[in-house]
């Protein structure tokens, strides 16, 4: 049994691509074998087995694909088609509607992403995992059971955040002024204008020696970094610090020299920088949406309202109040003790083997036993009659798979047909009915002279292009996930089949 993550992009440093990491490790603790599989991978990542998938292999009936669920990607529906045990891991998706003024392109993927959630994949996983229960909500109001759905939190490693950080962004930020802080991409949902104009009243009225500092990569392309900049200087404010997409060890320089972590976004699904914060006993005040009250559970300072002057004020009084400071780090050390690595780790770990006992391997071999055992039968009776078999076994166990006129062809070709039976497959696939003497003798001759790859091309191509076909308005899939091989030819079908020469790995 194998384990596989697959995740759409796997970028260094942000909160999915943490936890896929996070995930195999905990995963590789219980001796089970596991790898990351991603459409791109920063370059940044230099974890062992997080390979693109192209390098994707093939499944077998007792793999296990877990597939983190974030965004608008192909891969959404692809990934409903592999033929093993499924777990969907929510993040949730940001509703489109927030990148109007932005960027197209993130419209349409968030649209997407929530358009694939409400249909293509609800109740094709065989389990779901939801980081917080705002996110379960949000799959059980999209129609997805309830119980069929776990609440597990995002797995924080937080030794990570015992390394040592960037020194010399240590001393430039000990310089007496106070830093307000937040951390999180440059992204409309997360309201870095209103962190702006709060950190501006702030600065006028309350306190000049003040700075502001936003730790996060934005989008080159879109508007809202663009009109960031232009409200600033619309403001005349200064000592607002776009970090930018910075390393791991200036990001703990920001957190360990940080008086506060300002949070007024309004869409989160978790929001692991609020337990970032928390770790370096840096006072959070966080406006009240989502799952950001869930995650501070009762800790922090969590508002209702982003009037500017209320917020001055509350953040004067956690800089200042000695009492008021000391009262809310104490809340948020006995909170994070929820997220401690191991109890997370447990849990997941309890999560994964009541899974793999749930949810045992689908094996098609028993139930096709009887089809075997009366083709064989049959056969027997016609060698009686010194006849052949019009068609092999691996034709009447094609048709007794096919369910509809869509057609996926790389998993037909991973059933491991003969060479004869795959002529027959995709004649019963493609055009609904076994190849006559003349196709039979066409296509023999071509898989005598030619390699299997070559064979095999030409097969799919020449039937699944041919006229027939499309009129009778077949579907031809092709998952992108598997490889395939011809295998050569049994025993009982040599009198049939001339043996193919060797041949590589079928391309999908």
């Amino acid at each position: 049994m194998n384990i596989y993550q697959i995740v759409t992009t796997l970028n260094f440093g942000d909160a999915i691509g943490n936890d896929v990491i996070a995930i195999k490790h905990v995963i590789e603790d219980m001796g089970l074998k596991t790898a990351v599989y991603s459409e791109s991978i920063a370059p940044k990542v230099k974890e062992p087995d997080c390979m693109t998938l192209e390098h994707f292999p093939k499944l077998h009936d007792d793999d296990i694909v877990i597939y983190h669920m974030g965004n608008g990607s192909p891969l959404n529906e692809a990934v409903t088609h592999l033929d093993c045990r499924k777990i969907m891991i929510y993040h949730n998706i940001t509703p489109y509607e927030f990148f109007h003024l932005d960027s197209m392109s993130a419209v349409e993927n968030c649209r997407k992403g929530l358009q694939d959630v409400k249909t293509v994949m609800r109740g094709k996983f065989n389990a779901y995992i939801a980081d917080s229960a705002f996110n379960k909500s949000d799959l059980v109001r999209m129609g997805y059971k309830a119980d069929s759905i776990s609440v597990i939190p995002v797995i924080v490693p937080f030794d990570d955040y015992k390394k040592k950080p960037d020194s010399a962004m240590v001393e430039e930020l000990s310089d007496g002024m106070t830093n307000i802080v937040f951390v999180g991409r440059i992204a409309p949902n997360k309201k870095h204008e209103d962190l702006i104009w709060i950190f501006a009243y702030y600065k006028k009225y309350v306190n000049p020696d003040s700075r502001l500092i936003l730790a996060g990569s934005a989008n080159a392309d879109g508007m809202y970094f663009k009109d960031l900049q232009a409200y600033i200087e619309e403001l005349g404010v200064k000592d607002v610090v776009f970090a930018g997409h910075i390393s791991f060890a200036e990001i703990l320089a920001i957190y360990k020299t940080a008086h506060v972590f300002l949070c007024m976004s309004e869409h989160e699904g978790f929001c692991v920088p609020l337990l970032e914060a928390m770790t370096f006993d840096v006072p959070v005040i966080a406006y009240g949406a989502c799952a950001v009250p869930e995650t501070l559970g009762g800790a922090g300072v969590v508002v209702s309202n982003k009037d500017p002057v209320f917020l001055s004020k509350v953040i004067d009084g956690v800089v200042n109040q000695k009492a008021m400071r000391s009262q809310i780090i104490k809340a948020q050390r006995e909170r994070l003790k929820y997220f401690q690595y191991d109890r997370i780790k447990k849990e997941f770990q309890d999560f994964l083997r009541g899974f793999i006992e749930r949810f045992p391997p689908i094996s098609s071999e028993n139930g096709e036993k009887p089809i075997k055992d009366l083709y064989r039968i049959v056969q027997e009776n016609m060698r009686k009659q010194s006849k052949l078999m019009p068609f092999t076994e691996d034709a009447l166990l094609h048709e007794s798979r096919m369910t509809s006129a869509n057609v996926d062809m790389t998993d037909l070709l991973n059933q491991n047909y003969s060479a004869r039976g795959l002529i027959e497959a995709v004649w019963l696939s493609c055009f609904g009915k076994l190849p006559d003497e003349n196709d039979y003798s066409v296509w023999e001759m071509q898989a005598s002279e030619l390699n299997k790859t070559e064979f095999v091309k030409k097969l799919v191509y020449e039937c699944t292009h041919a006229d027939l076909c499309r009129n009778r308005g077949n579907e031809i899939h092709y998952n992108p996930f598997v490889s395939a091989e011809l295998p050569e030819p049994s025993n009982h079908e040599t009198e049939f089949i001339p043996e193919p020469e060797e041949g590589g790995a079928l391309p999908t």
